[in-house]
């Protein structure tokens, strides 16, 4: 919780020495009647006393005073609320270089793991779909709320082929054009999270790919995994590093960023970054008029039961 005038909650100070003050008149009170008081007596008299109520309205007179110092600082709180209609397409790279031991237990396997934790991360209103690519695009899940159904088709990607990141990133489009109906003048937040391991060498340009999302108005997350230079040996053939540059400038045309993973527990902690950020959102609430409200109907209430019950104001 913020405030916007937050000296003014030095005003707590006075309501805190008014109930100093309560309790040393309470004190004293008891002091001087125990001292020149036949107890005795002024019970079987008086009777009843009336305990813990002579108490109740007080508190409550100085605990609403506590709630309008506190709205007179204008306090702010920030909540985290699950966006609604919100939309995530996995494009995941399963070609044969995914199968490289260096990010254990493979790439491809890491990279599942991954996708497991950035949809655990979704609140249970996002929809998440899934496309993998190879020296093609497949629609492996379309756009769905069912997180299961796209969990299994994470769970049976297989590596083999080449790398068409364009055409990859274009089947996702197409499944979020199809799957997303704009409300109103105002189109549902998409976001597409890219993952693969080398440098495109089949189907269309990635960065077309990425002029169409930045026009449509969703934004790619890429991430890179394995080899950052260098190259890796798979089944006896050798794989070149990330093509770094690519992943960066077509993350950045639609305002994303571009995510480096060397090993499977950092894949997994941007995963699960990136659901946090997209699929929540920070509200802010403005508490003055209902700590105003509450403050008020407090100190009535106090005010009320001491009329009531000893006719007169705390």
């Amino acid at each position: 919780m913020t405030f916007q005038q937050p000296l003014l909650l030095l005003g707590l100070l006075v309501v805190l020495a008014m109930v100093g003050l309560y309790l040393l008149a309470q004190r004293r009170r008891r002091q001087f009647t125990l001292k020149f008081t036949d107890v005795a007596l002024l019970a079987s008299v008086v009777g009843k006393r009336p305990g813990w109520r002579k108490h109740l309205p007080p508190a409550l007179f100085l605990l609403g005073a506590a709630g309008l110092v506190t709205a007179m600082a204008g306090p702010i709180v920030n909540l985290e609320v699950a966006r609604n209609d919100a939309s995530v397409m996995l494009v995941i790279d399963t070609s044969g270089s995914m199968g490289a031991t260096d990010v254990a237990p493979t790439r491809l396997d890491a990279a599942k793991n991954a996708a497991h934790t950035l949809i655990d991360q979704l609140p249970g209103n996002t929809r998440v779909g899934l496309v993998s690519f190879s020296s093609g695009a497949v629609l492996a899940a379309p756009l769905t709320d069912n997180k299961q159904t796209v969990l299994d088709a994470v769970d049976a990607l297989q590596v083999g082929g080449a790398t068409a990141t364009g055409d990859g990133l274009t089947a996702a489009l197409n499944a979020l054009a199809a799957g997303t109906k704009a409300t109103g003048n105002s189109k549902p937040p998409a976001m597409i999270v890219l993952l693969t391991d080398g440098v495109t060498n089949r189907g269309s340009d990635p960065l077309q790919a990425a002029a169409q999302a930045k026009t449509a108005g969703v934004v790619i997350q890429s991430v890179g995994i394995g080899t950052r230079s260098g190259a890796v040996q798979v089944h006896g053939q050798e794989i070149g590093g990330v093509d770094e540059t690519a992943l960066t400038s077509i993350a950045t045309t639609t305002g994303g960023k571009y995510y480096f993973a060397e090993a499977a527990g950092k894949l997994s902690q941007i995963y699960a970054a990136l659901g946090s950020q997209f699929a929540w959102r920070l509200v802010r609430f403005d508490l003055t008029i209902p700590l105003i409200i509450l403050g008020v109907v407090i100190v009535i209430a106090g005010s009320v039961m001491s009329l009531w019950w000893f006719r007169v104001l705390p």
